[in-house]
């Protein structure tokens, strides 16, 4: 009787660590699967032009850090100010490409490579039209919560995106 007691505390412990851990496990998977998709849908809403239903997966504590940004918007904090920058981006842009790759997520947060393309047909902060086109690969970590984006880690290269947009020169070529 004892051993058969014994086998069923040790059967039972197994059962219920293994569902255990499984559920947790599937739990966050369902997660990071939904975060991923609610990163598609905010690129693909704000490529299609919906910037209302792109703010509507911004929450509105959402905060973004960015090097490449003027000393101004290198962390803004809040959305007026970072929507002000997404509608001036569109009115400069207003067609363009947003294909995004390599994504992972983990947790509650979703790295992943964006790649844009377009042309600048309209001013953007100081800069004029230029009617150049570009190729701007950011490398973005963002943060989500309730279904929304809370906070985001941004990286790219200024100089190569101004140099295609004619905006400073381009670096001299080193074979000469």
């Amino acid at each position: 009787m004892k051993g058969l007691f014994a086998f069923l505390c040790i059967s039972m412990a197994f059962i219920l660590s293994a569902t255990g851990s499984h559920a947790g496990d599937l739990s966050s998977n369902e997660t990071e699967m939904r975060n991923k998709e609610i990163i598609r849908k905010a690129h693909a809403r704000l490529q299609a032009g919906d910037v209302d239903g792109y703010k509507a997966l911004i929450s509105p504590n959402y905060v973004r850090h960015c090097q490449a940004m003027p000393p101004d918007l290198q962390e803004i904090h809040g959305t007026e100010k970072f929507f002000g920058f997404i509608e001036e981006f569109m009115k400069a842009v207003p067609v363009y490409t947003d294909s995004l790759s390599n994504m992972i997520a983990e947790g509650d947060k979703v790295a992943y490579i964006s790649t844009l393309k377009g042309t600048m047909t309209g001013p953007m902060g100081g800069f004029p039209a230029t009617g150049k086109s570009f190729t701007l690969e950011n490398i973005i970590i963002q943060r989500l919560k309730d279904g929304r984006v809370v906070e985001t880690w941004i990286s790219w290269d200024n100089v190569a995106f101004l140099s295609q947009l004619g905006l400073i020169p381009a670096p001299p070529d080193s074979a000469h």
